[in-house]
């Protein structure tokens, strides 16, 4: 290796690949991987951090799509608004396109998440890591894409038709954005447990870029089309980068060290046969926590909380009419999430799983404080909670808990099994978490009907 980190590849050599688990292992040793990683009884560190930070960007991207389509509510609330000739405005009560869109956008993303994570699971194997995360990271691009490109077009006339386009075109984007969260999962499975930290905390960061992007924009009064065009174009940028970045970690011994020995392990725990059955024995606890913490999520958030309007006494003001949802219901929110995950990689209490569970289980009061809050338009519930400062509360102790109890149950979960079994385990707790996000989805849709 040299000073820079790269791999000497004047000496190549190709080794037997027996485990599914580690199914690009003969094309990356054949593509950039020296006898010298191989061999080497010393393990290469991570020189500058490289590769933690390329996780981190890895993490960010993994929910791009996620992020930033449910950030621009400003833009689907100008796309979907009332067009007859006596409503040309745009702050008018909410159509039926604009109440329900964010439950039905909730379920084009949970449901293909759901099926591409499972067939991920079961199929990843016959498909390498490298072609699953490049070939991935492609289709969300030019799928979101073609979301930036509805931008400057006028849909006024054909509304039904570009609800339709966009929840394919969000269904696909998530169909392939599940594929690169599941791979890059099982190979931050197998470094330590800063690298997974990394990613779930990355995961969290690109909430906050989207939200302060989608805040820039409204500051400087930017149009709702362009200031949609804006950060879709960011969106895209982050995608290619991740694309490129990921090229370059096949250069980084460090990197091609951990993928071949799984975390400096000895090679033969690459081809130990790995039980589903032992592996969920083991973590079935950890998954129930974290179906729980992300149904229970996906049930009030952004569903119900996108609703929730500024109380009255600020009617007509920018805050009302403008920056009240994007700093309240995206930024807080997620600077909570972040501000979670950011403490439990310190922390990791509990780290007993059943009073995790508990904990996961008890976040469950959130719901009804959320809908008690001033979500508009509601027929049946009262309005409980009217004043700002009681739902930024609420809004902070839901958002950090969320963050918390994910990142807790991220890391311990990997470290309950043996080495080989780290990748399947995670494949697993990924698996749960989209479960928890399906059935989060199907409820908030519910939830919204019941305001």
């Amino acid at each position: 290796m040299d000073a820079t980190g790269s791999i000497n590849t004047d000496c190549v050599e190709t080794i037997e690949n027996e485990d599914e688990g580690f199914d690009d292992t003969e094309e990356l040793v054949a593509d950039s991987c020296s006898t010298k990683v191989l061999d080497s009884a010393d393990e290469p560190r991570d020189r500058y951090c490289i590769v933690y930070i390329l996780f981190y960007l890895f993490g960010i991207t993994s929910l791009v799509p996620w992020n930033f389509l449910i950030t621009a509510n400003d833009y689907w609330m100008y796309k979907f608004r009332d067009v007859t000739p006596s409503n040309l405005t745009m702050f008018v009560r909410k159509t039926q396109f604009q109440a329900e869109f964010t439950s039905y956008l909730n379920v084009a993303t949970a449901i293909p998440n759901l099926i591409f994570l499972i067939l991920n699971s079961f199929y990843g194997h016959l498909v390498s890591v490298k072609s699953r995360l490049q070939g991935s990271l492609i289709v969300v691009t030019l799928s979101f894409l073609v979301t930036t490109s509805l931008v400057q077009v006028n849909t006024d006339d054909w509304q039904n038709t570009f609800f339709i386009v966009t929840l394919v075109s969000v269904v696909i984007m998530t169909a392939a954005s599940a594929v690169f969260i599941g791979s890059l999962v099982g190979i931050a499975s197998r470094f330590s447990k800063e690298y997974m930290a990394a990613v779930v905390s990355g995961q969290s960061l690109g909430g906050i870029i989207a939200a302060i992007a989608q805040i820039i924009s409204l500051a400087f009064k930017i149009s709702p089309l362009h200031s949609a065009l804006i950060y879709f174009c960011i969106a895209d940028i982050m995608v290619i980068s991740s694309l490129a970045s990921y090229v370059l970690l096949y250069r980084i011994d460090f990197f091609t060290y951990h993928i071949l020995r799984g975390c400096g392990g000895m090679a033969v725990n690459r081809h130990r046969e790995v039980s589903m059955i032992a592996v969920l024995k083991k973590i079935w606890v950890y998954a129930f926590s974290i179906f729980a913490v992300f149904a229970i999520s996906m049930s009030v958030y952004p569903a119900v909380t996108v609703l929730v309007e500024s109380h009255p006494i600020t009617s007509g003001t920018d805050w009302n009419n403008i920056f009240f949802v994007p700093v309240v219901n995206y930024l807080i929110f997620n600077c909570g999430d972040y501000s979670g995950r950011l403490v439990a990689g310190f922390l990791l209490r509990p780290d007993n799983e059943w009073v995790l569970a508990a904990a996961s289980v008890l976040r469950a009061i959130g719901i009804p404080m959320l809908m008690l809050c001033n979500a508009q338009p509601r027929k049946h519930l009262p309005v409980v909670f009217l004043w700002d400062y009681e739902y930024i509360i609420i809004m902070i102790i839901f958002a950090f808990t969320n963050g918390y109890l994910t990142n807790i149950v991220m890391i311990n979960s990997t470290r309950v099994v043996d080495l080989h079994e780290r990748e399947k385990a995670s494949s697993v707790i990924a698996t749960m978490l989209s479960v928890g996000l399906t059935v989060g989805a199907a409820v908030g849709m519910l939830l919204v009907r019941l305001l």
